[in-house]
């Protein structure tokens, strides 16, 4: 059986924003690190801001923006979050697990990591390549910070931590879920770390539903007279 390597988040980063980048911009990318003045760095809902030294004492405003995360749909999210321990255990320990990462594609509607396609940058160098070196330092930068700390992915799409995780503990849960059946201690309909599960396809409204133990009445008494229509098991034969 092949084991399946799970990539971290600044892996992840990484791999996107130097997609069809060659390996002297990366180079050059590298070796513009150091002049990131570091407490300039601003990571906000939305946006990473940075402030570089160039040449002949110069400085540079590099940026990357990124819409946050639509939040219509996050009270949903929220009472799934209490039925899913195994997720709710890595975000309070400030982990990000891609698990969570396809909940919220699944009932949000796009996943939290983004795609390449949906970073934009700027930069106020005159460098003719796009993106230029600095922006992908600042990307290298990010990347390393999300393996040290993920959970500023979250703050760069808009979600307070924080508050995401009083809001899951609250005293008062809601009433109308059910039980977990047998005990488990999460939903056994959860989505896997490995790197090919399907990302892209929300739940319907009638799924969310399902998902949350919101079944209508006539649902249950006709999924019990079915099975009390089943026959009972006969003993094997000697």
């Amino acid at each position: 059986m092949i084991e399946r390597k799970t990539l971290s988040l600044g892996e992840r980063w990484r791999r996107e924003a130097t997609r069809g980048i060659d390996d002297a911009r990366l180079a050059a990318a590298l070796e513009a690190l150091p002049s990131i003045r570091k407490p300039m760095v601003r990571i906000r809902a939305g946006s990473i801001r940075a402030e570089m030294e160039g040449s002949m004492g110069s400085i540079h405003e590099v940026s990357l923006q990124i819409r946050t995360l639509p939040q219509k749909d996050w009270p949903t999210l929220v009472r799934v979050l209490r039925r899913s321990r195994s997720i709710l255990d890595s975000l309070e320990n400030g982990k990000v697990p891609r698990s969570f990462d396809r909940l919220v594609a699944r009932i949000v509607g796009e996943p939290l990591f983004p795609d390449a396609r949906s970073v934009t940058f700027g930069c106020s160098c005159d460098l003719p390549e796009k993106p230029c070196r600095h922006v992908l330092a600042l990307h290298e930068l990010f990347a390393r910070r999300l393996d040290e700390k993920p959970w500023e992915l979250l703050l760069l799409r808009g979600v307070d931590l924080h508050a995401l995780l009083a809001k899951v503990q609250q005293l008062t849960p809601d009433d109308d879920l059910p039980p977990l059946a047998f005990g488990v201690p999460e939903e056994p309909v959860l989505y896997p770390d490995a790197e090919d599960a399907d990302l892209g396809q929300p739940l319907g409204a009638a799924q969310v539903r399902w998902f949350l133990g919101q079944l209508s009445p006539r649902l249950v008494d006709a999924a019990l007279r079915t099975l009390d229509e089943l026959p009972a098991k006969r003993p094997a034969t000697p």
